[in-house]
């Protein structure tokens, strides 16, 4: 097993008992992913919002592209509820994941949000 550090943040923040902001640690297996926290922390496709592993961006609402990010002890995740909005002019240089980085080039710039074509 290893430890991440979890800070959940808007209104997922109820999930451990924050208001607007919280914090816990959370064990998982060691070969753990990113769905596999969401799965442990039952927290929806429809309710993520921005997502960042040790402070570099790694998804955005609606893109799904960390899914399958290893997890690694002593990460530190930050996972925001989808409405939240991320000021724009921080986006603009923000270090991202090599997955998000690739999504985003068959996505196009950098959006508040995406949703999938029916």
């Amino acid at each position: 097993m290893i430890t991440v550090e979890v800070a959940l943040y808007g209104t997922l923040a109820r999930i451990q008992g924050g208001k607007y902001v919280a914090q816990t640690n959370v064990q998982v297996t060691n070969d753990a992913t990113i769905k596999d926290l969401y799965e442990d922390l039952d927290i929806s496709p429809q309710d993520r919002g921005y997502l960042f592993i040790n402070a570099v961006l790694c998804d955005v609402p609606g893109l799904n592209a960390a899914i399958k990010e290893k997890l690694h002890d002593g990460d530190h995740i930050g996972i925001f509820s989808n409405g939240y909005m991320w000021p724009y002019q921080y986006r603009d240089g923000a270090q991202m994941s090599e997955s998000l980085t690739s999504v985003l080039k068959e996505h196009g710039p950098l959006h508040h949000t995406y949703k999938k074509e029916e």
